[in-house]
């Protein structure tokens, strides 16, 4: 891999296709998560993509682990950058308290994920991603957002409650299928 960031550094095609061919897996599920339809992710991939070849040299990474997470930042703060751009409104919910839940044990595949993931309400669904998958603080949530840390919480509360009733509703279909 550090072949192939060098080579992207110096403009070489081949390196180049062949970053893209090894981070596009990666960078699609990442986009997938924040947006409910396929086209939206695959153009968030490719102006990811077309990002990080543009800064690459700014880049200090020396290993392939530092070198995914820049890219995971950068695909994230292009969904972000979108979200923005189409006025993804997150009121403000300071002072509304909603007590957690635990979560349903589940054996879910990365497809039942995303379909789950897809019928949360927007800002829920962002929320949750940063909070849970990319592990981002609700401070930092809070400053991406531009909304108070208390709503950060609460749109996480209500992601999780809202993902445990689409479980046990899927539990119960599955049930009455067997």
């Amino acid at each position: 891999m550090k072949n192939i960031i060098k080579g992207c550094k110096q403009l070489d095609r081949k390196a180049q296709r062949e970053m893209v061919n090894h981070l596009s897996p990666y960078l699609y599920v990442i986009c997938r998560r924040y947006t409910a339809q396929h086209e939206d992710a695959q153009d968030l991939l490719q102006e990811s993509l077309i990002t990080i070849f543009n800064k690459i040299e700014k880049c200090k990474a020396d290993e392939i682990a530092g070198f995914k997470s820049w890219c995971r930042r950068i695909a994230i703060n292009k969904v972000l950058e979108k979200k923005r751009k189409k006025g993804l409104r997150l009121e403000n919910l300071s002072g509304v308290l909603m007590p957690t839940t635990p979560v349903i044990q589940s054996q879910l595949n990365v497809h039942d994920i995303l379909s789950l993931l897809e019928r949360l309400p927007e800002n829920h669904r962002v929320v949750f991603n940063l909070s849970i998958i990319d592990g981002y603080t609700h401070r930092e949530i809070a400053e991406l957002l531009n909304i108070p840390e208390s709503s950060s919480r609460t749109f996480l509360t209500r992601a999780r409650r809202k993902l445990q009733e689409l479980m046990t509703a899927n539990a119960k279909k599955k049930s009455l299928k067997n």
